[in-house]
């Protein structure tokens, strides 16, 4: 039963999800042993010609690796070149003083797992190919150093594609499932991902296998571009969605005036889906202002807004659908028309909540969720005084996450806003912070100097002089 779980955490892992998955839960969730030094011999590999039944060998054979937690462990510093199967780990010893390293040069798009531990670099990545490792003593380059990941099994990648084209042949979808994880993982960043995912998709959709459909559309909006062909043939496989939570890939949502019936296709697995994200209800707005059809889609939207807590938007779409007054008391549609300014305190109310348990979130260090908060609260955009400050939270929010862009962003918005000098300070300073880490030294050398300029007695001011002289 173990070796059942492991196996079905690694199909769901790489048979059907994104290049950019996220592995740190498994890498944690496995209990690694403690392995004893070894003479290290040459990782042999075992020429083979894959049948339908090999790919599901070959994942359980990953799966017992990455459950033992195994282990190639080096010893000295004289090497340049290091080798490790696939699913295992490799510990590489750092000379006195290196502390810091960047895997510079890698399969485009795989996700690995590395860290220094003590005085080692330990390494391991589900994916096949050469991994280039720059390490850095105090800052100052020390050595490049190669890791060499690779199966212990090897074979064409012709010889691979066959077997899928067959399992493909003869729909079983089990099969080209296996056999597209082993293509992913032995040929990452392959000319074929896109057509891979389509022919998944296209069986998935045939045996209502919703799990791998959804997993197939991240893949695709994260790795792939699609033509208008490909957007026709998604349309068509997301009939089997109706009843489950995803998102609808942001191609799709790219509203063109000159193709009202492909807009009405994607209108129409929008309202059938579960839940409606803020992206495809504004796709909805768009294509609500450009069809004379507008009563299924008011009354989407009206009560999309309603659920969202945007009671003054939500009311005039369902009065717009159905030609009825509706009262807008939170969690109550009724026939009989409230006051405005009724509307407008239960709006503020709302805002005010969202509001403050984006605040809340962001205070317990969950800035996702935070974002999430704030993103709703400006959903019901009335300017209201508070609008400065989500900007900031937004901007502190995408700062810690890592997303610097973004962060600029908010920042910069909530700085047209603000009316207090310290707090104008703190801004500057953090948008300089901000460039800083995007690597744009002289936009972040004027941020700064333009807090020691105008704000020289706040802590801001003093904190920028530092950063100068320290240049």
């Amino acid at each position: 039963m173990k070796k059942f779980v492991y196996l079905c955490l690694l199909l769901g892992l790489c048979s059907c999800t994104s290049l950019d998955t996220d592995f740190s839960n498994i890498f944690e969730g496995i209990q690694t042993q403690q392995q004893p030094t070894e003479v290290l011999p040459e990782l042999k590999t075992e020429k083979i010609v894959l049948n339908t039944y090999a790919p599901e060998g070959i994942l359980k054979n990953i799966s017992e690796r990455l459950k033992s937690g195994y282990t190639r462990e080096y010893n000295g510093t004289y090497r340049t070149n290091y080798e490790v199967y696939v699913g295992d780990y490799v510990s590489i010893p750092l000379n006195i003083g290196e502390d810091t390293y960047n895997i510079v040069n890698y399969p485009t798009g795989v996700q690995y797992d590395a860290h220094i531990q003590g005085n080692r670099l330990k390494f391991r990545s589900l994916y096949q190919g050469t991994y280039e490792v720059m390490i850095y003593s105090g800052g100052t380059f020390s050595r490049k150093i190669n890791i060499d990941n690779k199966l212990s099994y090897e074979f064409t990648e012709q010889n691979n594609y066959d077997i899928i084209s067959q399992c493909y042949a003869q729909r079983n979808l089990k099969g080209l499932n296996d056999a597209v994880a082993i293509h992913r993982i032995a040929f990452p960043n392959s000319f074929r991902d896109k057509e891979l995912s389509f022919l998944l998709i296209d069986l998935a959709s045939q045996d209502g296998n919703t799990k791998i459909i959804k997993d197939e559309m991240g893949f695709l909006q994260k790795n792939s571009t699609l033509t208008e062909y490909d957007k026709i043939q998604l349309i068509k496989s997301l009939n089997v969605m109706k009843n489950v939570d995803y998102e609808i890939p942001s191609a799709l949502l790219n509203f063109d005036s000159q193709s009202l019936e492909f807009n009405k296709d994607v209108a129409r697995v929008i309202m059938e889906k579960k839940n409606i994200t803020s992206n495809e209800a504004l796709f909805l707005e768009k294509l609500y202002k450009n069809t004379d059809d507008k009563k299924a889609i008011g009354e989407v939207l009206g009560n999309w807004y309603m659920k969202n807590g945007n009671f003054l938007k939500g009311k005039e779409y369902l009065e717009n659908a159905s030609g009825i007054e509706f009262n807008t008391s939170f969690g109550n549609i009724g026939g009989s028309s409230s006051t405005a300014q009724s509307l407008e305190e239960q709006n503020y109310a709302q805002y005010m909540k969202f509001f403050k348990d984006g605040k809340k979130s962001f205070e317990n260090e969950n800035y996702v969720e935070a974002l999430m908060y704030f993103e709703k609260a400006l959903s019901m955009n009335k300017g209201y005084n508070e609008q400065k400050d989500i900007y900031y939270y937004m901007g502190q929010s995408y700062f810690r996450t890592g997303d610097y862009s973004k962060a600029v962003k908010e920042l910069k918005k909530s700085l047209n806003l603000e009316k207090n000098d310290e707090k104008k300070a703190e801004i500057y300073y953090n948008i300089g912070m901000l460039y800083e880490k995007l690597g744009d030294k002289e936009q972040a050398v004027n941020y700064f100097t333009y807090v020691i300029q105008n704000y020289k007695n706040s802590p801001w001011g003093v904190k920028s002089s530092m950063y100068i002289l320290q240049q």
